[in-house]
């Protein structure tokens, strides 16, 4: 076991104030449940994190704008950041969203496109993906990409079209 990956599960253990000597074969098989579950959420963080860029937690939301949480919470309802639920009820915070540079910022035009999503039944990891794809209607950048290029109209206009699909 990797020394960060032992310190994490001796800190857990100390915390839970049981020492892994406590535990018996009934008690090791839920947790090597409880871990698989966890490495499959890893996995599947990281595959999105790859296409998508950065998941950011709660905590690094708030300290990467230097918002409140509750002007956090106000920016997702407002359309100004995206919010991502995973399958285990984890939440996390599309970073493409935002200015590469601190303090980051809603980057120009975002809340615009995300309002072009809102009408359409889609999950918001459809909406961070299609954000972070290639589009050929935009000279194959990224919807992001033009975004950040000034072409906020033509990534709107394409996003209305590609909700209105997926909304029929």
């Amino acid at each position: 076991m990797s020394t960060p990956l032992k310190k994490v599960v001796d800190d857990q253990l100390a915390a839970s104030g049981m020492a892994a000597e406590q535990l018996d074969a009934a008690d090791a098989t839920y947790v090597a449940a409880g871990v698989k579950s966890v490495l499959s959420n890893l996995k599947a963080r990281r595959a999105w994190e790859n296409h998508i860029g950065a998941i950011l937690t709660h905590k690094q939301a708030v300290d990467a704008t230097g918002w409140s949480k509750q002007a956090l919470s106000q920016a997702v309802r407002d359309n100004r950041i995206l919010r991502l639920a995973a399958a285990d009820g984890t939440i996390g915070y599309w970073s493409g969203g935002l200015t590469d540079t601190a303090p980051h910022v809603p980057i120009l035009g975002i809340k615009d496109v995300l309002k072009a999503w809102a009408h359409a039944d889609v999950v918001s990891w459809t909406i961070a993906s299609w954000m972070s794809t290639r589009q050929p209607e935009l000279g194959d950048r990224t919807p992001r990409q033009a975004l950040l290029d000034g072409d906020t109209a033509d990534v709107v206009r394409l996003a209305r079209q590609a909700s209105e699909r997926l909304a029929s």
